[in-house]
């Protein structure tokens, strides 16, 4: 209003329960309103068909979990708010092979603080797997399509993931500035808040237990739109007669989600293999030992004690912050920048090292070569390799194998078969390992 008088030519709302809003809160633009639905939900909901080429093109491999940490701006958001270390629980909490972190920041923060900033701030979550689309692209929708968990505010993204029946939590939530009696209330009314000190993982999991068949969640959905799948037709119809023009013959239609782009100006590649701090549990099945590993980014670590006990470190000699590979009992190099394994030995190592247990060289695709302090030499080939496991793992399987084997103490080592897990849902790998 200004001066008595209606300034719109249009107010669009996304829902009919917004007019009883519109009518308390200003009764003469009461006759300018037009319930429109809501576009951005209308492609979300058909974008859930295209889920697993979304995941590909984010590049999650198969049993990799997605979650989106959604941050809308000002003070009362995940990144602007005292609890700001979400991102960081979730990448150090989160085991990294099981699990994707994808960070949707509100453009308003962007554009507020500059893309240089948010890198800046972001960076050592850059190097640790962080997902971060950039402001001006649809990845954030891609996103939610194929997201598994959502850790959310009062942001909208929280509200569209409540409509796609995404399990989620609520990392801030700033109830002082919600209207009263609207679905972002009721949504901080009902979804769970983050516990400053329970395990992430048991937060996400009970929520993907219990959320799809809450009521009052049932209840809310259905609360963005009055109008689904008709937005794009409304607008049109609401667009062209403020236009004076006739209408397109062809039908309005509710434009695709675009595919993301697996390119992206923010992410980041360090030259030297992660740090990374590895729990693992040997056991014995009828076909061979079997270890299961959970593996966790080491420079992000000290947001919840307790839940690495007795994990190994693993790390490039080449690393240069010197806090990793000489505290390291598991050394990995890649091929690279060790062209000849075969010629490699213990001593190569050992005085520069002094935390080291196994050095693992990156042989080729199919496998390395294992070194221990006795100068035992183990040639480590996959026998079936899924994508989420490289030598790496294969370093980490053999180290927590070896220790309770015994190999590199000097006993003798025969051909052995190793299967490998890391974690629910993701495809076991087998592993041959010879003299």
């Amino acid at each position: 209003m200004h001066e008595g008088r209606v300034i719109p030519a249009a107010i669009v709302l996304s829902h009919a329960e917004q007019l009883d809003r519109l009518a308390d809160g200003c009764p003469q633009a009461l006759p300018l309103a037009h319930v429109a639905g809501d576009p951005c939900l209308d492609q979300l909901t058909s974008g859930l068909a295209f889920r697993e080429t979304y995941r590909r093109a984010l590049g999650l491999l198969p049993g990799q979990r997605l979650v989106v940490v959604s941050s809308t701006w000002g003070p009362g958001s995940i990144l602007g708010s005292p609890r700001a270390h979400i991102l960081r629980r979730a990448l150090a909490e989160l085991p990294a092979d099981e699990f994707r972190i994808l960070a949707a920041i509100h453009p308003n923060a962007w554009y507020g603080h500059g893309a240089w900033q948010i890198r800046t701030w972001l960076a050592p979550f850059l190097d640790s797997g962080l997902l971060l689309p950039s402001p001006e692209t649809e990845t954030w929708k891609a996103a939610l399509c194929a997201a598994d968990f959502l850790m959310g505010d009062a942001g909208s993204l929280t509200l569209y993931g409540v409509e796609l029946g995404i399990p989620a939590i609520l990392g801030a939530f700033q109830d002082s500035v919600i209207a009263p009696g609207s679905p972002m209330r009721e949504v901080g009314g009902i979804l769970p808040r983050l516990h400053p000190t329970r395990p992430l993982l048991d937060q996400l999991t009970h929520a993907a237990r219990t959320q799809p068949n809450d009521p009052e969640l049932a209840a809310l959905r259905g609360s963005v739109t009055s109008e689904p799948g008709r937005s794009a037709a409304l607008l049109r119809r609401l667009l062209y007669a403020r236009l004076n023009l006739p209408e397109p013959a062809h039908p309005a239609a509710t434009r695709a989600i675009p595919v993301p782009s697996l390119s992206s100006p923010y992410a980041r590649r360090q030259p030297h293999l992660p740090a990374l701090l590895v729990t693992a549990e040997v056991s014995e099945a009828e076909d061979g030992p079997a270890v299961s590993l959970r593996r966790f980014p080491g420079g992000l670590q000290g947001t919840l004690s307790g839940h690495l006990v007795g994990a190994h470190l693993a790390a490039d000699p080449d690393d240069p912050d010197p806090r990793w590979p000489r505290s390291a009992e598991v050394l990995v190099l890649p091929r690279e920048r060790c062209p000849r394994p075969a010629e490699a030995k213990w001593s190569d190592f050992a005085g520069r090292f002094p935390g080291c247990e196994l050095v693992a060289l990156e042989d080729d695709d199919r496998g390395c070569t294992v070194l221990f302090a006795d100068d035992t030499r183990l040639r480590v080939n996959w026998l079936d390799r899924p994508e989420w496991a490289d030598f790496t793992v294969a370093a980490s399987a053999v180290h927590a194998w070896a220790r309770c084997a015994g190999a590199g103490d000097g006993l003798p080592v025969s051909e052995v078969r190793l299967t490998v897990t890391a974690g629910d849902g993701m495809p076991p790998a087998l592993c041959g390992l010879a003299p």
